[in-house]
């Protein structure tokens, strides 16, 4: 039997805790130089894609580089669904980083030796996003094989601190080496922090076989997204997510247009903005533990109520002080809820099908920030930068007060004894907590 696996389940559920479990230790580290990789990616595909332009159709090959550096691992999960229950989690996280740093590594050389066109570009981003599903898969269940359960919420909130730091370093970092060797240079450091993750996910542990399954139990895609159906826990914060995402899309396009013609600011402010998101996002997702004693339902409603109030401000006032106190809580409301959403999704998914539920899941959050982003320029062209910022922030109060009534009239409604059915009970519907 696994010593990992033999944690009390009365076991603390604070951050130190769970980094005294080896392989979860080596594991987050691998994320966080990943995590740190990806910041920096952030800066240089996208300046990378106006070299390689070279001032021609500029603004569509820079969506098309964003867009497939993400979208195309979406459209391949579909049918990677039975890889899920048959692979280890973490043999999942290893193969996306594994397809990661092979193709940023080609692109970066490309770039640095001068052979790289915009085509070319483009593929390789879309083939590096292949498996994109898998790594967001196997970093949930990871957590949730090498932690037990009253560590979860713990464990969570470290991976996302994680990203988080790496947004308020990574871009920055990114842009000190673009302007000293140039995009390439960066992306290849990209590529190398995926060759840590390599090495973090190989020295974690020995990879364990998936827990037996009766016959036909393996999960394809398709029979995930009929349990997603099923499972209203899971889809319950699946829906919200996915309005949640797709409200805060335009944000990204709406304040930069906000700070340079609302404000007549230059980038420094820009770049202010969102580093202070970073900062209070980050003390926030360590203090989700704290957090979950309140209810996981009730503090994620309250997030999704919070960051849509302070983005009001912004779309009503002209200050840039204001805006940095609004971003700053913002970050701070922001930061629990990853790690929350993500300890839901754990913990309401039947036996044995975590990664399917997780990667049923994904296929509709991941996709749903960029559509919102997507839909963004439209809207700030229609209506201004400003008006859209105030209406993405009212829409998500109104998000959230949808939310907070179905969750009362759950609790409120009897509970009824449910026939004898066929499927597993696990499947059956669970009310949130």
């Amino acid at each position: 039997m696994d010593p990992e696996r033999t944690t009390r389940p009365d076991a603390p559920s604070t951050a130190r805790a769970a980094l005294r479990s080896r392989p979860f230790a080596a594991l987050l580290a691998g994320y966080a130089v990943s995590a740190l990789g990806d910041g920096m990616a952030a800066v240089a595909i996208s300046w990378l894609a106006i070299e390689l332009a070279n001032g021609r159709d500029t603004g569509l090959l820079v969506g098309a580089a964003i867009a497939a550096y993400t979208l195309p691992g979406m459209v391949a999960g579909l049918g990677l669904g039975r890889l899920l229950t048959r692979w280890d989690p973490r043999l999942l996280v290893l193969a996306e980083a594994v397809v990661r740093a092979a193709c940023l590594g080609v692109i970066a050389a490309g770039a640095v030796t001068g052979v790289l066109d915009p085509v070319g570009y483009v593929v390789l981003l879309g083939v590096s996003s292949l498996l994109g599903l898998l790594g967001v898969t196997g970093s949930l269940t990871a957590v949730a094989e090498l932690l037990p359960d009253t560590q979860r919420v713990a464990g969570n909130s470290l991976i996302t601190v994680t990203s988080f730091a790496a947004t308020i370093v990574g871009p920055a970092l990114a842009g000190l080496v673009i302007a000293t060797a140039g995009a390439g240079a960066a992306i290849a450091i990209d590529a190398g922090s995926y060759g840590v993750l390599i090495l973090a996910v190989l020295l974690s542990r020995r990879f364990q076989p998936p827990v037996p399954q009766p016959a036909g139990a393996a999960h394809g895609m398709g029979r995930a997204l009929k349990a997603l159906w099923h499972q209203q826990a899971v889809l319950g914060i699946t829906v919200a997510c996915v309005i949640f995402y797709a409200l805060y899309g335009p944000v990204e396009v709406a304040l930069p247009v906000y700070v340079s013609q609302t404000l007549h600011a230059g980038p420094a402010i820009l770049g202010g903005y969102w580093t202070l998101f970073g900062c209070g996002a980050t003390a926030g997702a360590l203090a989700a533990s704290w957090a979950a004693r309140f209810g996981m339902w009730r503090v994620c409603v309250a997030v999704i109520a919070g960051w849509g109030a302070c983005l009001v401000p912004l779309g009503l006032t002209d200050s840039v002080a204001v805006g940095f106190g609004a971003l700053a809580v913002g970050g701070l409301i922001y930061g629990p809820f990853q790690p929350l959403k993500q300890t839901i999704i754990q913990r309401a998914s039947p036996p044995g099908s975590l990664a399917a539920m997780a990667a049923a899941s994904g296929l509709f959050t991941v996709p749903a920030a960029p559509a919102g982003t997507a839909l963004g320029g439209p809207l700030v062209a229609a209506i201004g930068a400003a008006p859209t910022l105030l209406a993405s922030g009212l829409a998500t109060i109104a998000l959230a007060v949808v939310a907070s009534g179905v969750l009362l009239r759950r609790r409120r409604r009897p509970r009824r004894a449910r026939p004898a059915s066929p499927c597993p009970p696990a499947l059956a519907a669970t009310p949130p907590p």
